[in-house]
């Protein structure tokens, strides 16, 4: 795999998604925040390299087809930029860091919208996932499903105690691709990711951080200080020796993505359709509208 890389240059280290990675809408609709998002705030510092890519979807961050546009677009920017060193995933708002996707995007029987929106996971996780920078997720809120998704992509994960991580999928009728599976595996072993798939079970940090699903739990207050500490300790190791590494560890998993994205648009979609898959959905939104109970 190494040689492989070493063909294909240094430069991008992982030519497999050259051309086959692209954003669902062409390119997503831009509108009035930061650098021209509507949904992301980004900060570039041109000493370090180092961009933090904020989500900014009051109240929970939710991902809808617009808002997961705007990050892959901004993930392949800053994969096609040689300056670009490392990249700092967060949330704007204290609370929450991203809930997952936005469930009214799957409650719909129209194929083709979830085939796009279903696309667009795929694109977001694969740009993620495979970066050559070195990611590090600051989780500063609750970081459940998709949420949890985007942190697991990421190198090293910092989450603030007090809040909760985990794939919920289950228990709103979805089920995790096996990507997602694999990647979960992957870091917290096969029994672990085997129970907490089916279970949806939901982690605090500190029991998060025990069966290795995040690398730190630190006080809210110091969640971004310590993601630039690991940062800077990330950076200090020969980038080349990094790279190559990284993608020998994660390209199975990413080749095997790609060999079967197809089926699992198809498998999701189908699923996502049923008539019994819609009323789980339809009743989990309608549980969001109720006033709760203290």
């Amino acid at each position: 795999m190494a040689s492989a890389s070493i063909r294909h240059g240094y430069g991008r280290a992982y030519p497999l998604l050259a051309g086959r990675v692209r954003s669902t809408c062409g390119r997503p609709r831009l509108a009035s925040g930061v650098a021209g998002y509507k949904y992301l705030h980004v900060h570039e510092d041109d000493k370090t390299g180092v961009v933090t890519l904020q989500l900014n979807k009051p109240p929970v961050n939710s991902l809808n087809l617009d808002f997961m546009n705007e990050i892959v677009l901004e993930l392949e920017k800053r994969e096609n930029d040689p300056s670009a060193k490392g990249l700092i995933l967060t949330s704007a708002g204290p609370k929450v860091f991203c809930a997952g996707v936005d469930i009214n995007e799957l409650h719909t029987t129209r194929a083709e919208r979830l085939t796009e929106f279903w696309r667009a996971v795929q694109d977001m996780w694969l740009r993620l996932y495979a970066s050559k920078l070195v990611t590090i997720a600051a989780i500063r809120g609750h970081s459940l499903a998709a949420g949890c998704l985007l942190a697991l992509c990421c190198d090293y994960r910092i989450m603030a105690k007090g809040f909760k991580i985990g794939l919920n999928e289950t228990a709103v009728g979805v089920v995790a691709p096996f990507w997602l599976r694999d990647m979960v595996c992957n870091t917290i072993g096969q029994r672990r990711g085997e129970f907490s798939l089916q279970r949806s079970k939901i982690y605090s940090a500190e029991k998060a951080k025990a069966i290795g699903l995040i690398d730190q739990a630190v006080d809210q207050a110091d969640v971004a200080a310590v993601a630039a500490d690991q940062m800077d300790k990330w950076l200090q190791i020969p980038e080349v020796a990094r790279r190559l590494t990284k993608q020998q560890l994660r390209q199975p998993i990413v080749d095997k993505m790609l060999r079967g994205r197809q089926e699992d648009i198809t498998f999701t979609v189908t699923h996502l359709m049923q008539e019994r898959t819609q009323n789980i959905i339809g009743s989990y939104l309608e549980s969001l509208k109720k006033p709760k109970t203290s």
